[in-house]
């Protein structure tokens, strides 16, 4: 026996079922705008260190390497910038919103270092930084969220692999079907715009592959 047998009943429940979507898309975009607010509002203040990556050097020596390790020159920083004014706001919103803005905070971050980092020059040294910076800031995330972090540092995750390699040709090696299990976030283009931040490898050579 049906529960609404009447064809009226049946268009009324439907009706009602209708504005219900339409109200739960209304909330979810309400939500939506309300945390890319908030996003905008926190940006702001993580940027001026952001920036300050910009005078960093990757062009660095054995000794200089060494000291970077023991005095990190902005990771740490730029996690307590970070940490600083989003933390507070994890016990006012739920698991999922929070999960939501701090990925779209690591969205802003990673785009702006991807940026920095294209305008940079490495040494091969440089490269092994780089790749330390980015677990670092990895690794950290990783904490602040019940999600996933690890595709958002993935391009830049494979920059440091291409700008540490010993010379140009040692890409094919971790290209097309040499590249395993590595999904290659980066179009051939890009790859060779990175092999061309390092100091030391020739330009002829970058145009001479067959990527």
């Amino acid at each position: 026996m049906q529960v609404f047998p009447a064809p009226a009943d049946r268009e009324k429940v439907k009706s009602c079922l209708t504005e219900l979507a339409d109200s739960s898309n209304a909330f979810k975009q309400a939500l939506n705008a309300g945390i890319e607010q908030l996003v905008a509002t926190i940006t702001p203040r993580i940027r001026p260190l952001l920036d300050s990556v910009g005078t960093i050097s990757y062009e660095l020596s054995e000794a200089e390497y060494a000291d970077n390790e023991v005095n990190d020159p902005w990771v740490q920083r730029l996690l307590h910038a970070v940490e600083s004014n989003v933390a507070w706001l994890q016990p006012l919103m739920t698991a999922n919103n929070y999960d939501t803005f701090v990925h779209l905070i690591i969205d802003f971050i990673v785009k702006r270092l991807e940026v920095i980092m294209m305008q940079k020059r490495f040494s091969q040294l440089g490269g092994l930084q780089l790749d330390r910076d980015a677990r670092a800031l990895g690794s950290r995330f990783s904490v602040m969220t019940q999600r996933t972090v690890r595709d958002k540092f993935a391009r830049l995750t494979q920059m440091a692999t291409i700008l540490n390699l010993e010379k140009v040709s040692e890409i094919l090696d971790f290209w097309g079907e040499n590249s395993g299990p590595m999904t290659w976030r980066l179009t051939p283009a890009e790859v060779r715009r990175v092999l061309g931040l390092r100091v030391d490898f020739k330009s002829e050579a970058i145009a001479a592959l067959k990527l």
